[in-house]
């Protein structure tokens, strides 16, 4: 599903993201590269060792930018920063 549909892969990780969901977000990274060819194939492509990849994407782990950016390298996305929306004339 993801695969044919990277989009939805990227708008459910956003979500994640913008609840301020970080466990969710993890859990969520750590199924979505099934649909790329599976955690040993994200492994190869980003140069990390699989189990390091577990680790840092466990509801325990605590993964860098390094990590993520090569994790979302391997199914085709990116990281970006984007403004946060203003609420009340604060920024959120």
């Amino acid at each position: 599903m993801y695969r044919d549909d990277p989009a939805l892969a990227a708008e459910m990780l956003n979500a994640c993201l913008e609840d301020g969901d970080t466990e969710g977000f993890l859990l969520a990274l750590r199924h979505v590269p099934k649909a790329f060819g599976g955690m040993p194939e994200v492994a190869r492509a980003t140069g990390l060792h699989e189990k390091t990849l577990y680790k840092s994407l466990s509801s325990k782990g605590n993964p860098n930018l390094k990590t993520l950016m090569g994790v979302a390298g391997a199914m085709g996305m990116r990281i970006a920063l984007v403004p946060a929306e203003k609420q009340h004339g604060h920024n959120v």
